[in-house]
């Protein structure tokens, strides 16, 4: 902890690829000294860097925790400064993490530029995490800036997602019904939809459908074939609207 770390990492994916859950847990686990920041929640400069000094005051161990206007990037530097002393964090790496880092580039010229070198403006040990889903090429500035070191995290499989929806399986129904159903499920969207959140939603959205036939008596779990034949249309229609929420 008490060595100099690089001073900015981009780490970038497709939605729900995990990078967000994976930086919190990794944070927390090794019980690192670290801010946590939304730029879609705070997306002006003023309340961003704001934020982040509140953070780092509300997690001193002393009462200081009075508000203080931040209008400038040179403000900050000197706040932060103060608040890393407060902190006793002068020997240990501090992590910003800016998620739906995206944002900054809607904010001052500036406010780039100045995250991606803040070690080197403050002269403190901290590392600026940008978390987002679009590639560093469309974030770089024209009048070019300091490289981060950029992290890529891939979609998850086929495999992958088979997996993990298929943890969310009902108490009243068998891992392996489930399993199934997601099999199926997946065989008709991974080739139009990646995306978890999405995918969670279509799951829970079309199960009720695929238990009709097990529900009336007219098929068991295993009977794979009649249980697809009824819910084919249903996903077929559900295909052609996937994102818009159409089908009830």
């Amino acid at each position: 902890r008490q060595q100099f770390s690089f001073p900015s990492i981009f780490i970038y994916g497709h939605t729900s690829s995990g990078k967000t859950y994976v930086m919190q847990t990794l944070l927390n686990t090794l019980q690192l000294p670290h801010v946590f920041v939304n730029c879609v929640e705070y997306f002006t400069s003023r309340l961003l860097l704001e934020e982040i000094l509140i953070q780092l005051q509300s997690c001193s161990e002393t009462e200081q925790n009075s508000h203080v206007p931040c209008d400038t990037f040179n403000d900050f530097v000197r706040l932060f400064k103060q608040a890393v002393a407060s902190r006793e964090l002068e020997d240990q790496t501090l992590y910003i993490v800016l998620d739906r880092a995206e944002q900054l580039r809607e904010m001052e010229v500036n406010i780039l530029p100045g995250f991606l070198r803040l070690q080197e403006l403050t002269d403190r040990n901290v590392t600026v995490v940008l978390l987002s889903e679009i590639v560093w090429e469309l974030f770089r500035p024209s009048t070019g800036c300091f490289e981060p070191f950029t992290l890529y995290f891939p979609d998850y499989s086929i495999g992958h997602l088979q997996k993990i929806l298929s943890q969310n399986y009902p108490p009243e129904y068998s891992a392996d019904f489930y399993a199934a159903y997601i099999n199926i499920l997946l065989g008709v969207f991974y080739m139009v939809c990646r995306d978890l959140k999405e995918l969670q939603h279509l799951a829970v959205l079309n199960f009720s459908k695929y238990c009709e036939p097990v529900v009336r008596g007219e098929a068991n779990e295993r009977d794979t074939r009649k249980l697809w034949k009824n819910i084919e249309p249903h996903l077929k229609k559900a295909m052609q609207t996937v994102y818009l929420r159409e089908i009830s």
